[in-house]
């Protein structure tokens, strides 16, 4: 009797760790699953994209109307989870006024312009892509 109960008591408790080590999965699929609008703002409007070589992350360029400003998001890919070396960045059409972020990121790396009406340069690296890469100059918000 005392085997039986042991057994039933250690399968109900390895179910129960089970159970409690599947919350945590579920809820980093929900932040995995990284947009544009969740990197940048509901309010930021995508108008444009590209891949980093290989597909390892894409690069979008947003607008958000109500703040004037442009966000550029590298959302990862690969490695989606793992800190790797990710980033975005975006300046004037001059080459001026250079916004960056780069480092290690867990699922996307973003940077902000105020740019209302000016057209921009936009792009974006990652891990594998070796070097910056972008577009531009790009679209200018109205």
């Amino acid at each position: 009797m005392f085997g039986r109960n042991y057994a039933r008591t250690a399968a109900l408790a390895v179910a129960a760790g089970s159970v409690l080590f599947a919350v945590p999965a579920t809820a980093d699929a929900a932040v995995t699953a990284s947009t544009p609008q969740t990197a940048c703002g509901a309010s930021y409007v995508t108008k444009d994209s590209f891949n980093l070589p290989g597909g390892t992350s894409t690069v979008y360029l947003t607008y958000s109307s109500a703040t004037g400003k442009n966000c550029v998001a590298t959302i990862k890919n690969a490695k989606v989870g793992t800190p790797t070396p990710t980033g975005a960045y975006l300046t004037f059409g001059d080459g001026s006024g250079r916004q960056e972020e780069f480092r290690d990121f867990s699922y996307y790396a973003t940077a902000y312009l105020y740019a209302p009406g000016q057209c921009i340069y936009y792009g974006g690296r990652d891990y594998n892509s070796g070097d910056w890469w972008g577009k531009g100059p790009g679209w200018c918000g109205k």
